[in-house]
This record gives C-alpha cells, structure tokens and sequence, in this order.
C-alpha cells in the first residue's frame, strides 16, 4: 500500500489510498465515492457508458485503483468515473493541497485513440443547483490518446453567462510511469488578486492563474474559496484540445488505456 507523502508545513485532512480486496469496488462509504453510472457527455465527443461494474472500476488489492475502458463485440464502449463525497475549501490566509500519484495507459501510443484519462474537480455547489462553469472547474491531469503532456485549465463563469477559463499550459510526463498530479490553492495573501492557483508534476509547477488574472473577486471566490471534490474517469472518444478524436480500430480495449491511481488526498497548510 501507498500512503500519501508527508508534505512540509501540511496536515492530511483526507485521503484514500485504495486499501480492499482484489477485484472489489472501491470505497463507497459516506466519506469516499460516488461510481458514476450514466451515459456519455456527447457535447464532449464522449462514447462510452459509465459503470460500476468491477470490469471497468476495482481494487487490485495491493492499494491501487483501476479503472479501465472496456470494448465489447458491438464496439460499444464502457468506462468509470468516481466523483468524490467529501469537499474541501482553503480557508483565509491559509493553502490547501489536492494531489493524486496516477498512471496513465501503458499501450502503444497507436492504441490509445479515443482514450481520455482525467484527474479533476467541481465546485461542491454544482450539487445544490449551482450550474457549470459557475461552479468552477480545475482540470488537474488532462490527458488523451496516450499522447505525453498534460493540460493545466480553470473553468469558469458568471451566472447565467458562458464559460471562461484560465491555464491551459502543458507539460510533458512519461506516460507508462506513475506520476504525481496535484494542484494547490493559495490564499496566504491578505489581497485576493495575488492569490493563486498553481499546478504541478512531480512536484514541479507548470502553470499559475491568479486573482488579478481572473480579475474579478466574485468569479475568483467561486473557484478559490469554495469547496471542491474529486474526480477519476477514463473517457473514450474526445473533444480534447488539438488532439480531439474517436476511438478507432486500432483503440485497445483494457487497464493498458485505463488509469491506474494510487491514492487522492487532500491536504491544509499548519
């Protein structure tokens, strides 16, 4: 099993590092999961269904989490999304941390057309009638195809209006490792506009947006100030910037053009 990493100047304030027994589903308890079972966002090219069969989301039982797209005889197409039940928000003067250490798809480049793994978060208010963008969105790790980068983006928005966004830097990551995706919230400024949002590989940051960038305290506070929760899923079929796309015939079916996740954790600074 591996436990989250101690990070300096952080308390651990959740986490779940997929302890159970082989083959079962992951942890559906009031503090962990909801398993998504739904059809496909066709607005985002998506194809696959949402279950929660143990064919397409499962412990392996040494603590990593698999989710893994499935194809069957008719080219229908079945995945897994976990949406988190617990939400956190970083208070005043404080930072919080939300990382995750992943695996993308281990198959050939070629055989991942389609295949669009994703570490996110929504602002908890979408479940209390809050619409997206307004709620908020932090893509964390965007990844599709099996190419080697992934995509840093801020999704946002006034109410009743259109959606905005802020990122969308790249960074490269050697796909066929585990990596550690994570993005901190920043408020230890008395000022919102020199408050943060910073994302990172490996511990690297790759792309900040802040207050002055958004340039607007409301919009700001809906995507700084609010809780958010956590989101795993394995799509197939794609609207992915530059790189958008269909499953095709060379798309493997299994865990090789799934995510594999060692744990999710939530940390706030001392």
């Amino acid at each position: 099993m591996t436990p989250p990493p101690a990070e300096p100047g952080y308390t651990l304030v959740w986490h779940d590092g997929f302890t159970g027994a082989k083959g079962t589903l992951p942890n559906q308890s009031s503090n962990y999961w909801t398993i998504v079972n739904a059809g496909p966002n066709t607005g985002n090219s998506e194809v696959q269904t949402y279950t929660s069969n143990t064919n397409n989301v499962s412990l392996n039982g040494s603590g990593i989490l698999y989710i893994t797209p499935q194809k069957d005889g008719n080219d229908h197409w079945t995945s897994a999304r976990l949406e988190g039940k617990s939400a956190f928000s970083c208070p005043a003067g404080h930072r919080m941390i939300l990382q995750a250490e992943i695996r993308t798809g281990t198959f050939p480049y070629n055989s991942q057309a389609g295949i669009w793994p994703a570490f996110w978060a929504l602002g908890k208010n979408i479940h209390s009638g809050t619409p997206w963008p307004e709620c908020g969105e932090w893509d964390i790790l965007e990844n599709a195809h099996g190419v080697a980068y992934t995509l840093a983006s801020l999704h946002y928005g006034p109410h009743g209006g259109g959606e905005l966004s802020q990122g969308g830097q790249k960074t490269t990551f050697v796909v066929e490792e585990f990596h550690t995706f994570a993005i901190k919230v920043n408020r230890s400024s008395s000022d919102w506009r020199q408050e943060s949002l910073q994302w990172y590989v490996d511990g690297k940051n790759f792309c900040t947006v802040t207050g002055a960038q958004v340039n607007d305290p409301v919009l700001w506070g809906n995507v700084a100030h609010k809780a958010f929760f956590p989101i795993l899923n394995v799509a197939v079929g794609s609207n992915f910037p530059n790189d958008g796309g269909q499953p095709n015939e060379s798309t493997a079916s299994g865990l090789g053009s799934g995510m594999q996740v060692k744990y999710v954790a939530f940390y706030k600074s001392n």
